[in-house]
């Protein structure tokens, strides 16, 4: 291996190196992070006192962008839904479903659902 060869072995690619964004973004993460353990409650006490409603205005931000967007059945929007749903649940691609699978699948959650009120129902009855 030649001494040119070598040298562009060795060095890193501007792929691995992290932007200048990044740095910059990192660098300033860690020194607001310094400076809000020494001086966070003084600034979150004058912040309360000053505007207590931008406060809680950037609490409700906060928490609503870090809640964990619903995935489960309650995003659905008509039987066709839960049954697409339903089956993408047990592995089914999406789009290689046909209107008669998606028929099916509802028809198979409608016996399900009816047999789980039969449970439910024969268990009420044995409590009474």
């Amino acid at each position: 291996m030649n001494s040119n060869n070598r040298s562009k072995h060795f060095q890193k690619s501007k792929a691995e190196e992290p932007s200048a964004r990044d740095k910059l973004s990192a660098d300033f993460t860690k020194r607001l992070e310094e400076k809000w353990r020494e001086k966070g409650d003084e600034v979150l006490e004058a912040a309360f006192k000053e505007s207590p409603t931008k406060i809680a205005e950037l609490i409700a931000r906060l928490v609503s962008t870090s809640e964990p967007k619903p995935d489960g059945f309650e995003t659905c929007n008509s039987h066709r839904e839960i049954a697409i749903k339903l089956l993408k649940s047990v592995g089914a691609n999406e789009f290689d479903l046909t209107e008669d699978a998606i028929k099916e699948a509802h028809e198979a959650n409608n016996v399900f659902i009816a047999r789980l009120q039969a449970i439910r129902a024969k268990a009420e009855g044995a409590l009474q």
